[in-house]
């Protein structure tokens, strides 16, 4: 069995084995290492641990890093370490996935170095409010509204997106055509969880992944684990879409917001919707509210 495969049957069966979920210390950080860097596709390797997926892409005129890990020096350097394994050029550019650290806690390391740090308007002003026990990461100095086209050697190598609310109301695609790669950041991994503080939405996230699979790819990056395919993608975006409207069905029948999870997991055990909200009560008020008022 490849490993895409046995992703495809870890997704469809709910398991979590493979995509490790953030849970209630999401981005926190810890003790965990960043992992040796690994090729993707050519031209486009990852790296692992130390928070959520890093992904770089090289081309000669420099490098695009997608996501910084957790915040601190030496996580920074670790995983600037691990990138020199493959190419001494230097990052000129790197995205943020959305706000939370594990994803953008070195931005400004990176901004220091001379990067272009792009990130979502969103992204940047929820820093404002975002709290971590690992320190609040600082802001990006590019922001883009819809997308955001990242060229080297002449070309472009990356397009970056912005389709809508997911995870947060901030969150950012990364996608390689010529690779025919996307990256996902929070809005695809086992465990996701719905940053409604941030501005995230269960009802918008199933249209948000419709924009990303109209999109040409083969390879799909989540926020932690390993690469899975287009098949994947589907399987969350109805997996996603079943919770809202299973919600959205048992609410207009009357099932009470501490009755909701249980009942929506127990028409499918395996869609888990209790990995997207319990790490954080507030998440299902908002949950409830937005359902409730999704169901008049």
């Amino acid at each position: 069995m490849t490993r895409f495969a046995a992703l495809a049957l870890l997704l469809a069966f709910g398991g979590a084995a493979t995509l490790h979920a953030q849970g209630p210390g999401r981005g926190r950080g810890g003790q965990q290492q960043a992992q040796a860097i690994q090729q993707i596709v050519p031209d486009l390797y990852l790296v692992t641990g130390a928070g959520a997926n890093s992904v770089v892409r090289v081309a000669n005129e420099g490098l695009l890093l997608v996501d910084t890990k957790n915040l601190g020096q030496a996580n920074y350097d670790a995983l600037l370490a691990q990138i020199k394994t493959v190419s001494d050029k230097p990052v000129k550019y790197v995205v943020i996935g959305d706000v939370h650290q594990d994803k953008s806690g070195n931005t400004t390391l990176f901004v220091s170095a001379g990067a272009q740090v792009i990130a979502h308007e969103n992204e940047k002003k929820g820093l404002d409010t975002y709290t971590n026990p690992a320190g609040t990461p600082g802001p990006p100095n590019v922001t883009y509204k819809t997308d955001y086209s990242i060229k080297l050697d002449s070309k472009e190598i990356a397009h970056v997106y912005h389709f809508g609310a997911a995870s947060t109301g901030g969150d950012s695609i990364t996608y390689f055509p010529d690779l025919k790669v996307v990256v996902m950041g929070d809005v695809f991994q086992q465990g996701m969880n719905c940053d409604y503080a941030q501005g995230g939405s269960m009802v918008e996230w199933p249209k948000t992944l419709d924009s990303v699979l109209k999109l040409d790819f083969d390879t799909v990056i989540p926020n932690r684990g390993n690469p899975g395919t287009r098949t994947d993608l589907e399987a969350a975006r109805k997996r996603v879409a079943t919770i809202v409207s299973t919600a959205i069905d048992l609410v207009k029948k009357g099932t009470p917001k501490d009755q909701l999870i249980a009942q929506i997991n127990a028409t499918d055990a395996t869609l888990q919707a209790n990995a997207f909200l319990l790490n954080n009560p507030t998440r299902l008020d908002a949950f409830y509210e937005e359902i409730s008022k999704a169901a008049k």
